[in-house]
């Protein structure tokens, strides 16, 4: 504009300390660039190395950030442990109990070795009890001779597991299936008697050895009542 405006030109160089003679376009030109075209490039360096600097920084600062805080939320290492810590735990087996030992059966009575494979009932040794059942020896319904009544319904209950009236400690007269520890034994054979001046059974003779016999097997086989 000043370049076909010769009227403002002059004005113009003549306000900065221009002579007319030195006003032209060139001088204008020069003046122009050595006070405003310098400090403009400036600013324009300026201005750009900053926006550079700052983009750079922003960039720089954001793409880490992120990166970082993605990094650290994808790790599944916590959540792996613990799946396999729960799934690690497993029920023990349960020990079955012990089973009761069994109840040890009854066993049979000893053996008296006054006992052989033989034995007798009591309708077999009956005969030989009813011969002493009279009324003047263990047949007496009010005072059998030493207590002991023979008779037919109480010979039974009055010799198995009852104590002889003459001994003064425990003698049974019938042990079941222990003949060697019968004292009606003992009085049949006037063996082993309780009191010395006790006298054998029956008095005025003796059982034959049948008879003894036969009350033996009779004991061995338990002094049953049938």
């Amino acid at each position: 504009m000043l370049y076909y405006n010769t009227s403002l030109r002059l004005v113009f160089c003549m306000s900065i300390g221009l002579s007319a003679a030195a006003c032209n376009v060139d001088a204008i030109e020069d003046y122009v660039n050595d006070n405003f075209g310098t400090g403009g490039g400036d600013a324009a360096s300026t201005t750009g190395s900053d926006s550079s600097s700052s983009q750079s920084s922003s960039a720089g600062t954001s793409g880490s950030t992120t990166a970082g805080t993605g990094g650290a939320d994808a790790s599944s290492g916590v959540g792996g442990g613990d799946a396999g810590g729960d799934a690690g735990t497993g029920g023990g087996t349960t020990t079955g109990g012990t089973g009761g030992a069994g109840g040890t059966g009854g066993g049979a009575p000893p053996a008296d070795p006054a006992c052989g494979p033989d034995t007798a009932t009591y309708a077999q040794v009956r005969p030989i009890l009813d011969s002493c059942a009279n009324q003047y020896c263990h047949g007496s319904p009010t005072a059998p001779s030493g207590g002991l009544d023979l008779r037919l319904d109480t010979a039974v209950g009055s010799l198995v597991n009852q104590s002889a009236s003459s001994c003064s400690t425990e003698h049974a007269l019938v042990v079941p299936f222990m003949p060697s520890s019968s004292y009606l034994l003992n009085k049949l054979n006037d063996v082993d008697l309780c009191d010395p001046d006790e006298s054998k059974m029956p008095p005025g003779g003796s059982l034959s050895d049948a008879e003894l016999k036969t009350i033996t097997d009779w004991i061995c086989a338990g002094a049953p009542a049938d």
